[in-house]
Parts: structure tokens; sequence; C-alpha cells
């Protein structure tokens, strides 16, 4: 038997609740995903969604792996789990970018916007797109049930001046989306590993991130 239901704005009302939420969602993973894959060759771009591997550099111990996010509160701002070394040598460097990545996944996991503030110079467009999207996961009430990136090969060129690069291997896995009870509402995909490199200057505060710069994905 066919039930008719009653027309007009209050039948239409759950479905177009319905859409709105899938698109939000929706939205939300394509963004997690366009900003590391969207980069072409020298363009700057960030990601961010995937478990952090252990990052090691010269002169600079590995960081320990972070457990998922799957009981932190949307509310907390944990603590950095890898601290810069202070200094002008590459070493330090190197702990600046691995804290700045650090730091991105501590927020995405706890739904927070990320603060990179002492890690990052203000005109960095890749950190910006990072960042942007920590703050785009807390104003919908959403976090990641991982870290949003797995680093590995980190090593720290020789400085020039005021500046040092910085190049490392980026993997964007693919993350769950949860909702402030903790229940996956959706997923955001990952992007392979790709070849980065981060463009360091030294400033009277120590070395702060220039930009980030992706390579090229082959065909």
């Amino acid at each position: 038997m066919i039930v008719n239901r009653p027309a007009g704005p209050a039948a239409d009302r759950p479905r177009r609740a319905t859409s709105q939420s899938a698109a939000l969602l929706t939205g939300v993973g394509i963004g997690l995903a366009l900003a590391l894959a969207g980069c072409g060759g020298g363009a700057p771009a960030g990601a961010v969604a995937p478990p952090r591997a252990d990052v090691t550099a010269t002169g600079l111990p590995g960081t320990d792996t972070a457990p998922a996010g799957g009981t932190a509160s949307p509310t907390t701002a944990p603590a950095a789990s890898t601290a810069p070394l202070a200094g002008d040598s590459p070493a330090a460097a190197a702990g600046i970018l691995t804290a700045y990545f650090a730091e991105i996944d501590d927020a995405s996991r706890a739904g927070r916007v990320a603060d990179v503030a002492a890690l990052a110079l203000p005109g960095c467009q890749a950190c910006a797109l990072d960042v942007g999207v920590t703050r785009d996961l807390a104003q919908r009430g959403l976090r990641t049930d991982a870290d949003p990136y797995a680093l590995s090969a980190v090593d720290a060129q020789p400085r020039t001046g005021l500046a040092c690069a910085v190049t490392f291997l980026a993997t964007t896995s693919t993350v769950g989306l949860l909702d402030p009870a903790g229940r996956r509402v959706d997923e955001a995909p990952g992007v392979p590993v790709r070849a980065g490199t981060a463009e360091l200057a030294l400033s009277g505060g120590g070395w702060r991130i220039q930009t980030i710069r992706y390579a090229r994905r082959q065909p």
C-alpha cells in the first residue's frame, strides 16, 4: 500500500536538510584533498588529511607518532608532539618544519584551528591552506580520526645566509571525519606520496617557514 505524504514545505524540509548536510560533508572532503592534489609544479600548496610516520633529519631525532584522535575532545588544544630545536642550524630548521606538521596534525585530530604563528611567516600560502582546512573543520564541528600527514626522508640542506631548504616526502592518507559525538560521518580522500621542499628564513625569532612547495606528480 502506498501511503500519501503531505505536500508542501513541511514535506520537503527533511529532504532539503539531508541534501545540505551531504553537500557540506562533501565540501570538507574535497577541501582536504585539493590543497595538495591540486598543486602543480612549483606553486606552493598545503593539505590536510592521515597517520604520521617517524621523521628524521640530520642531527634531528625522529618524532613520536601521536595516538589517533578518536578520544580527543574537539575543544582540547594538545601540545605539539614535536618541539622545534632552538638555534640557527639546518637541524633547527628541520625541527621547525616537523613541529609545523605536528601542529597541523594535532589541530586536525582535536577539531581546533591550528596555531602556526611561531613556525611560519604570514606570507606562506601553503601554510594558510593547511590552517584554513583546520579552521573549516572546527567551524563545522568535525575532526579527523587520524593525523593529516605522514612525513619521511626529512633532510635539511646546508644553510645559505639567512635561508635554509628542508626536503621531505609527504603522504596524505584517507581519514575519517568525526562529529562532536565521535561518529564517523564522512571521509576525506588521501593523496599519494609526494616530494616537498620547505624554504625557511632566519629572523630574530629563529627559523620560520617561508613557503612549502611540492614537486609535480609524474603522469
